[in-house]
């Protein structure tokens, strides 16, 4: 009799430690439902081919963004203005002018190496009537020039 006693009480503890493990359980999974929801990726445009583009349009972004930082360590800004005028070409003007406009500053602080391929983009720029919020292209461009050597700028005159 003793023994199917002790088995009770073991079962009766055992029943107790589970019904708070139970509830513990089942009120944080119920919580966290909720956040996970409001975590969630939900598509508020019309299609999801809008969807796709947009989120295309941000991984240019982030990736012109990284080859922007390589470019500021490298002296090579090329992949980051090629990702800024595609962001542009896409029409997504307000990253890819604004990641342009990184680039160009760069310039202008003498990062970019190429001081010949500095000076045909920004004179493209000029020649295409593409303006950037408070910056002067044509003072860009006489900064750049400042810095080339006189093959440089027979270079960009041919």
């Amino acid at each position: 009799m003793s023994a199917s006693l002790g088995a009770q009480r073991a079962r009766a503890l055992q029943a107790l430690w589970q019904l708070p493990a139970a509830l513990f359980l089942a009120l944080g999974l119920s919580a966290a439902m909720p956040v996970m929801a409001e975590d969630a990726f939900v598509c508020m445009d019309e299609s999801q081919e809008k969807c796709d583009y947009e989120n295309r349009n941000m991984e240019l972004f982030i990736k012109g963004r990284d080859a922007f930082d390589q470019g500021r360590d490298s002296g090579d800004l090329s992949e980051a203005r090629a990702y800024a005028a595609e962001l542009m070409a896409r029409n997504d003007m307000r990253h890819g002018k604004g990641l342009m406009k990184y680039v160009y500053l760069q310039f202008a602080q003498g990062t970019h190496r190429n001081l010949v391929e500095a000076h045909r983009w920004v004179a493209a720029d000029i020649a295409a009537g593409v303006t950037y919020p408070r910056m002067d292209l044509e003072r860009l461009l006489r900064q750049i020039e400042a810095r080339m050597t006189p093959d440089q700028l027979q270079e960009v005159r041919k």
